[in-house]
């Protein structure tokens, strides 16, 4: 059934204007077939209105058809024109909303239109004389609402409705208000902005067309039509696009009742489609997926995708959560999109308090709107609105090389498991590859061809966090004690320092000219200061002291049995350190704008090309329950640097550093291998070049100057996006390497452009 007809146009007033809905007070009143109460138009001078609806939870979801609002009274009674003279309220006379019994009108006779600005609320039990209020002159854009609070609003807040128009026209047969012209409706804390609504009184019932525009708390949602029922709590909206706040998207996204108080009643004034194109744009952060350290992959913080865009062909809302179909989502803030989420249809479903259920039909990565991979992973439970750290890895499994454990390449696949209490527990089964096309000779049954990585993670309390690793290289039992490692670590803020009780089995330390080295045991505590700034100095200070029990390898005799190289003995180890360092900035030059095709064209945040001189000392002393001493006083010096801005297609970025370091006092006099201080004199180096468009490649290295013996060696390989990143490294020295994938987060102010709008598409178009 189509669309109730609108009524004849009125001549809008000078000024925008405004309507509050209200209910009767009482539900005993006369009302249309039993609801709360009958509307009627005026009311006696500085009376409070009643709130409309009391109570009803106040949330959008699914009415995806074009059904009329309500269908019209079977007998139609015509509304009076005003006839009362000027300067007395432009009285109209009441009519009742349910016709009594009588001759019937013809349908020829159509109401007539309220002037804009009307004051609609119920008819009082005694046929009360409606009023018809002055226009009001409250300007959309540069209302205050507190003052639209106090003149207008319901002494309720919970329930009501805010209705501002430049047009209104109410149908008190039909019981429909129609607005049209810069429509802006606020309940409870979610307001839509429209070209045209209808707003049907009987079953509640909202209806917007044309620019649609939905706003609750954190949440903004575009389309072209949108359909809601107050009291199912139910609507939709087609043709959506928007942006999503994914930790507080339950929270404001909520129907419960008492969700309603927040800001109920006050207008958010403004016309959301008259924000500014996009800018402002900044990536604190991101996700890095990898099986080595995320460090190398970030340049910065590892924090969660907490804000993406979103388009699909239609959102519904329900008091159960919500659904989408054609689901296109980004973290990218400009269109096209670098890297897309696609999905046939997407659900959230609220399981409990702190936890919802995401489910995916055909979940995809799109590259740079081509390469396409899907997702093996169909259901997430996301915690407090986060996903898992993984959740879109596009591949099954991880990828590494681990020559020393694992006899090189391996693949792994991270499995999530639930478990009762804050912590987090991570499963890992790894295939070993290259031990399996050598040392078995393809044979899938033997045990020592498989592996397991296990990490639990999580809060003990506000100040308290623990971490938990376990390694198996191999799940033959014959070989059980040289497969396994673990270690265990609980961290406690002191004040701005922080307390570390650890313990480890067969931890494993690079050494530098020494290599790998197996401390067989540790327990302990370690205390950490944080980074002191020396007031105005520039000058940082850092500081930690530990004590240990130990076993570990030597090559002292006296601390081995007769006829022993290297073997274990344990000590107790007592050890600080104080350290400062000073940075000196000697030239530093001016980023792009955070534009798509400038500044970020080739990273996720403007590249600044700078020039950066550093020098530290550091004092440490270490005692051993051997009665040894090893002291060290260490300088370094270094200098690093960036030119260019990633911004053109060759050679337009170089990043690079040389250092030098050098022990002042100090000597190979620990009884242990993996902390004795061998490298004197060491220069490291290191330099990434762009080498064509998003390609870049490099290495880092550090020599032994007084043995001429490389230490350590890394090769670098990375294709750099804006909103994501690949990286391999590989390390012939430590025989280690990793593929990681980065995808960065991002926020901005202002409005974005559709998905697939051209590149620099302005967005701040105003929309009418």
């Amino acid at each position: 059934m189509p669309l109730p007809p609108m009524l004849p146009a009125v001549p809008p007033s000078p000024e925008p204007t405004e309507v509050v809905l209200a209910s009767a007070v009482a539900a005993s009143q006369p009302g249309l077939d039993g609801q709360e109460g009958a509307i009627h138009s005026g009311s006696a001078p500085g009376a409070a209105a009643p709130p409309l609806w009391r109570g009803i939870s106040v949330l959008l979801a699914s009415d995806t058809d074009s059904a009329p609002l309500v269908p019209g009274p079977t007998d139609a009674v015509p509304l009076r024109s005003p006839t009362a003279p000027e300067g007395d309220g432009g009285a109209i006379e009441a009519v009742p909303l349910v016709p009594e019994a009588g001759p019937a009108v013809p349908a020829s006779a159509q109401p007539e239109a309220a002037p804009a600005g009307t004051e609609l609320e119920p008819s009082g039990p005694e046929g009360m004389e409606p009023q018809m209020s002055e226009p009001d002159s409250l300007e959309l854009e540069n209302s205050d609402p507190s003052a639209a609070d106090a003149a207008e609003l319901p002494t309720e807040g919970v329930g009501s409705i805010l209705l501002r128009a430049d047009r209104q026209e109410f149908e008190p047969l039909r019981q429909i208000v129609t607005a049209t012209g810069d429509v802006l409706v606020q309940f409870g804390t979610g307001q839509i902005a429209a070209d045209r609504l209808w707003a049907n009184l009987v079953n509640r019932h909202l209806r917007a067309e044309g620019n649609v525009f939905f706003n609750r708390n954190n949440q903004i949602i575009e389309g072209a039509t949108a359909t809601y029922n107050l009291l199912q709590g139910a609507g939709s909206i087609t043709e959506s696009r928007g942006e999503l706040q994914l930790s507080t998207l339950e929270d404001d996204f909520s129907t419960a009742a008492n969700d309603l108080g927040q800001g109920a009643g006050i207008p958010l004034d403004y016309r959301l489609q008259n924000q500014r194109s996009i800018s402002q744009v900044t990536s604190p952060g991101g996700v890095a997926l990898a099986t080595g350290s995320s460090q190398a992959l970030l340049g910065g913080e590892q924090r969660p995708i907490e804000r993406v865009r979103f388009e699909a062909e239609q959102v519904s809302f329900d008091a159960d959560g919500w659904y989408a179909e054609q689901v296109r989502l980004t973290n990218d803030p400009f269109s096209p999109p670098e890297l897309e989420f696609r999905a046939d249809s997407v659900r959230l479903t609220p399981l409990n308090e702190e936890e919802e259920e995401l489910v995916f039909e055909n979940p995809r990565l799109v590259f740079d709107q081509g390469f396409s991979i899907p997702l093996f992973r169909r259901r997430f439970v996301l915690t407090r609105g986060q996903l898992p750290p993984d959740a879109l890895n596009p591949l099954p499994t991880g990828l590494g090389i681990d020559g020393r454990d694992r006899d090189g390449f391996y693949v792994e696949a991270p499995l999530p498991l639930d478990i009762a209490g804050p912590l987090n527990l991570t499963i890992a089964p790894q295939f070993l590859v290259s031990r399996w096309l050598g040392n078995s000779n393809y044979n899938l049954a033997d045990p020592a061809n498989f592996g397991l990585v296990a990490q639990i993670n999580g809060p003990l309390g506000p100040r308290t966090q623990v971490l938990g690793a376990l390694s198996l290289s191999g799940l033959d039992l014959a070989n059980f004690s040289e497969r396994l490692r673990a270690s265990l670590r609980t961290q406690q803020l002191l004040g701005t320092h922080r307390l570390s009780l650890e313990y480890s089995y067969r931890d494993r330390l690079f050494n530098g000219s020494l290599g790998f080295q197996d401390v067989q045991n540790t327990i302990g505590a370690l205390l950490e200061s944080p980074v002191v700034a020396l007031g105005n100095s520039g000058i940082n200070l850092t500081y930690q002291t530990s004590a240990q029990y130990v076993t570990a390898n030597t090559d002292r005799p006296e601390l081995l049995g007769p006829g022993a190289g290297i073997g274990l003995t344990s000590l107790f180890r007592f050890q600080g350190s104080v350290g400062l360092s000073r940075n000196f900035v000697l030239w530093r030059g001016q980023p792009l704008p955070a534009t798509a095709s400038e500044g970020l064209r080739y990273s996720p945040n403007p590249l600044v090309p700078s020039l950066g001189l550093g020098v530290g000392v550091r004092g440490g002393i270490t005692y051993y329950t051997s009665n040894d001493l090893q002291e060290s006083l260490d300088t370094s010096i270094g200098i690093a640097g960036q030119f260019g801005r990633l911004q053109r297609n060759f050679l337009d970025y170089t990043q690079f550093n040389i250092g030098y370091s050098r022990s002042v006092i100090g000597g190979d006099t620990s009884p242990f291998l993996f902390d004795r201080s061998v490298d004197q004199n060491v220069l490291t180096g290191g330099i990434v070049q762009q080498i064509y468009g998003p390609f870049l490649a490099g290495f880092q290295t550090a020599i032994n100057i007084d043995s001429g013996r490389t230490i350590d060696t890394n090769l670098i390989f990375e294709y750099r996006r804006r909103a994501y990143g690949l990286l391999f490294t590989y390390n012939p020295t430590q025989e280690t390497g990793f593929l990681g994938l980065r995808i960065s987060g991002f926020d901005w102010e202002g409005r974005t452009a559709p998905f697939d709008a051209a590149p620099d598409t302005p967005s701040d178009v105003i929309v009418r």
